[in-house]
């Protein structure tokens, strides 16, 4: 879902356009759909002057946002990384383990949802390579758990 700044109402799933004023948000679109800054004159692909209406900059509510969840991602993978470590000292404590990590895959999931395109997906191939990586380690892990 996705609020409008311009119209102040909320918009279905994650439009480009907004389904009630019709501006784009932070990006000019072409009638081509190249998709340009939000304060360009001219496409840079093609040189329409015909560019969509935004509904501005980003705020800096947005952009505090952004960096408040990537420090929370930060501090994630840091309890993520002291769970484990704390994990493989007292075997009996898997509980706590699992429900972190259920918790900070949520959060990367809603923290991915928010991020630019581009960069969503190139995080989704990192986390789709490193699949295999975590499998193996949770592999290791319950066979080094099963001895106890």
């Amino acid at each position: 879902m996705r609020y409008c700044p311009h119209c102040q109402r909320f918009n279905e799933g994650k439009p480009q356009i907004c389904h009630f004023c019709g501006r784009t948000w932070h990006i000019r679109l072409c009638p081509r759909g190249h998709e340009n800054p939000y304060n360009a004159q001219y496409c840079g692909a093609c040189g329409s002057a015909d560019l969509t209406e935004t509904v501005g900059p980003w705020s800096r509510f947005i952009i505090f946002l952004k960096l408040g969840l990537w420090l929370l991602i930060g501090l994630s993978i840091y309890s993520l990384l002291a769970g484990l470590l704390d994990l493989l000292k007292r075997p009996y404590r898997i509980l706590p383990f699992v429900i972190l990590i259920g918790l900070f895959a949520i959060g990367f999931q809603f923290a991915l949802s928010l991020l630019p395109k581009f960069i969503g997906n190139g995080l989704r191939r990192v986390v789709g390579v490193g699949r295999k990586l975590v499998v193996m380690v949770a592999e290791w892990l319950m066979r080094r758990l099963w001895r106890y």
